[in-house]
């Protein structure tokens, strides 16, 4: 398979070079993580280092199998270890490694070793254990590509982006998709992608025994993505139709999507009061691929998944993002990193007078002076009374910059 350099993964990467931190590269499976070792391991030897230097595990392959033995994996890299030479730790799926942080942090301190692992649950940062990384590690979040990635992938020109968008839509947006245009094996694929993902990551982890009951609330959510949600109304709307479920089940299925970064969830937040509201936030689906594997490809509620696209490019942004809420108005995003904040609204269209004024309205009434924005496929210029407009495929091509 070829493999693409994904550069702006590659520099956080390379930004933490040498420096005391466990890294962590996290992400739903088949993101790219395996991939982003393999180049940064690509990216060191192209500058001096040599191959008896990197200790590799990959805990998918049952060669690996005896190294889930902690005792065994410490032993195993002191055998690979050399006097005072750097060492380079790869390992794939670290969550496999019962008490991993504890191992992770006894290699990190006995050894000269440069550590990298990814996994692909977010359970992976919780237990008491990790207090032994506690303030020692980076998280690197790899997510399926980009439209621009995508487009790189399939060598398709920038310049005619417009017309690939519809296919993005319908496949998604992992690598291997990416890299073939066969729709036989596209449909191989994904069909793969779903079952280990959801089988593997969700179903088996959680322990889940009513399987039908869970693909239904996963529908409802995955058809509702961008509107408000919660586990109460997912329950209410099960039961009415003939299925016995409680809310505690429901949340259950949501954090374990969420766990296996299948589902994001995008709280609320009060911008008036400044705080986080606990009900009705909304989630956005990792991949349309597999959204539309469960659902079936559909070209409607583009609007939402859109929306969809949106929050996922902002998220690669570095951005947290929340859905505001303004009196009795709704802006689709707060966004912010450091201490950058903005708002942004997403429309597929405001060329109509009144869909403009809707959109703007959830934006003109909040009384701060950080930056708004309306994100549409529209080209023709919509920015009034100091909101500007974002083209789309502006955004997504990353031509725009928000802290100028």
């Amino acid at each position: 398979m070829r493999l693409f350099v994904r550069q702006a993964y590659l520099d956080q990467l390379v930004m933490h070079l040498g420096n005391d931190f466990v890294k962590v590269l996290t992400g739903v499976r088949r993101s790219g993580k395996s991939s982003m070792l393999l180049l940064l391991k690509q990216h060191l030897i192209a500058h001096g280092a040599q191959e008896s230097q990197f200790v590799e595990v990959n805990y998918e392959k049952f060669s690996s199998a005896a190294l889930k033995d902690p005792a065994a994996l410490h032993n195993y890299v002191a055998s690979r270890a050399v006097h005072q030479q750097q060492m380079y730790l790869f390992i794939d799926e670290v969550q496999e490694l019962p008490d991993w942080a504890r191992v992770i942090n006894s290699i990190r301190v006995s050894f000269p070793c440069d550590v990298y692992v990814t996994g692909s649950n977010s359970t992976m940062f919780s237990g008491e254990h990790l207090t032994y990384l506690s303030g020692r590690y980076v998280e690197i979040k790899i997510y399926p590509l980009s439209f621009r990635e995508f487009l790189a992938f399939r060598n398709y020109e920038e310049s005619r982006a417009e017309e690939y968008f519809n296919d993005y839509l319908r496949v998604g947006s992992f690598p291997a998709i990416g890299l073939t245009e066969n729709n036989q094996l596209i449909d191989a694929i994904l069909s793969g992608l779903f079952d280990s993902i959801f089988s593997r990551d969700i179903i088996l982890r959680g322990n889940i025994r009513d399987e039908g009951t869970f693909f239904k609330v996963a529908k409802y959510v995955f058809e509702n993505i961008g509107n408000q949600t919660s586990a109460n109304g997912i329950k209410n709307t099960m039961i009415s139709n003939g299925h016995k479920i409680t809310s505690d089940t429901v949340d259950n299925y949501l954090k374990l999507m969420c766990d296996a970064h299948m589902l994001y969830q995008c709280e609320r937040y009060d911008i008036r009061g400044k705080e986080r509201l606990k009900t009705n936030g909304k989630y956005y689906v990792v991949d349309t691929g597999l959204r539309n594997k469960l659902l079936g490809y559909k070209n409607n509620n583009t609007g939402h998944v859109v929306e969809n696209i949106v929050y996922l490019q902002l998220l690669r942004m570095g951005y947290t993002l929340y859905v505001g809420k303004n009196a009795s108005r709704e802006v689709d995003f707060i966004a912010t990193k450091s201490n950058q904040t903005m708002y942004v609204q997403v429309a597929l269209t405001a060329l109509n007078t009144q869909t403009h004024a809707r959109e703007i309205a959830s934006l003109s009434t909040i009384n701060d002076q950080y930056p708004k924005y309306l994100v549409t496929m529209d080209k023709l210029d919509l920015s009034q009374d100091g909101i500007r407009h974002v083209n789309l495929f502006d955004l997504l091509l990353e031509r725009v910059d928000f802290s100028a």
